[in-house]
């Protein structure tokens, strides 16, 4: 039994199959698990909507005979189908109200697919009212029945009890995987990243195991202060994807590509530093939108503020902000004699109250 699962290098394996291309690079591929993280209302159950409606997408783009000019002409969400078979979508729901799930079925991934889009090829559960050991064993009821390309569940925390739970979190990975294996689907699991802000790690043992056993992994932002959503590929397996993709929602709640937003660099570690690019006005503008009409605040509360509100990706960044505010003279900072309190002032307003 064991040297039947023994690789060499001529053992005829049949080649890895990707079911989309995003910005031309293959991605969500049969047999693997894929992970979707992201901090709550990150838009990351948007993203799998935008996936689910690519699922009756061609991989031409060709074929749409509707009147009004389809969101995906030209393939503007830069994501589309490998090959032009429909896939079978299978979407299982733990966390929305059955409500919510059609909502989102027609309002959000109807509209983006042509009239002639595959919708039958989607099948919606919603899992919400049941327990955590009825909803595992109808996930793999599902999956054997539907015979599905694509499997979605949102959120996997749902087929547990607790979180850090080390033992059912190694269970329910040996499960999905086996699932994905044995159906040749992928399987995209959907976990939320724990609430620090400079912490984007997945929650509890469950996303450990995920991160360890996701053959890539897609996070999810939601940049406040632009009002934009943005899609990055964060760990993959095989090929790399280089870009991060950008959408806002539009007044329907349809997602619409934009224009990429301005990195902050990092440094050796990784970490994010502020660049001498940034302007004097840049900077005037931040600690005015993190002020709140304010024109002194405790150094902290104006970084959390700074870090919720105003697009500050963590507290290196802010750090590095502050430094060159400072050499600017946009901001000055002084201890409070009482409390001993770091307190920050725009300099054009005065001298701090104490």
């Amino acid at each position: 039994m064991l040297f039947d699962e023994r690789i060499t290098t001529e053992t005829l394996l049949p080649p890895m199959q990707p079911l989309f291309r995003m910005f031309d690079t293959p991605c969500f591929y049969r047999g693997e698990l894929v992970a979707d993280c992201g901090k709550a209302k990150s838009g990351k159950t948007t993203f799998l909507s935008v996936l689910m409606a690519a699922g009756s997408i061609p991989a031409s783009g060709q074929g749409t005979s509707s009147k009004q000019e389809p969101l995906w002409k030209e393939d503007r969400l830069k994501l589309r189908r490998a090959r032009d078979e429909p896939l079978r979508i299978l979407w299982m729901d733990t966390e929305q109200s059955q409500q919510s799930t059609q909502e989102i079925l027609k309002e959000r991934i109807a509209p983006l697919c042509p009239p002639e889009g595959c919708m039958g090829n989607l099948f919606a559960f919603n899992l919400r009212g049941m327990g955590y050991e009825v909803r595992r064993r109808m996930v793999e009821v599902a999956v054997l029945t539907v015979k599905p390309d694509l499997v979605i569940l949102d959120g996997i925390k749902d087929l547990m009890t607790d979180i850090n739970d080390a033992v059912q979190a190694t269970l329910i990975m040996e499960q999905l995987m086996a699932l994905a294996k044995q159906q040749n689907c992928c399987v995209v699991c959907v976990l939320h990243q724990n609430k620090s802000e400079a912490d984007r790690n997945m929650r509890g043992s469950i996303g450990t195991e995920l991160t360890n056993k996701a053959f890539e992994v897609f996070q999810c932002e939601y940049l406040e202060r632009h009002e934009v959503f943005r899609v990055s590929q964060t760990y993959s397996r095989k090929q790399r994807m280089r870009q991060d993709l950008y959408y806002r929602l539009s007044d329907k709640g349809l997602p619409e590509p934009c224009d990429a937003l301005p990195e902050q660099p990092r440094d050796a570690l990784g970490r994010w530093v502020s660049s001498s690019a940034q302007s004097s006005a840049d900077l005037r503008k931040l600690f005015n939108e993190a002020m709140e009409g304010r024109t002194q605040r405790p150094y902290n509360e104006l970084m959390a503020v700074a870090l919720k509100k105003c697009g500050v990706t963590d507290a290196q960044a802010y750090y590095a902000f502050v430094r060159e505010a400072e050499q600017q003279g946009i901001i000055r900072k002084a201890e409070h004699p009482g409390t001993h309190q770091v307190w920050v002032e725009l300099c054009e307003d005065g001298v701090l109250p104490f």
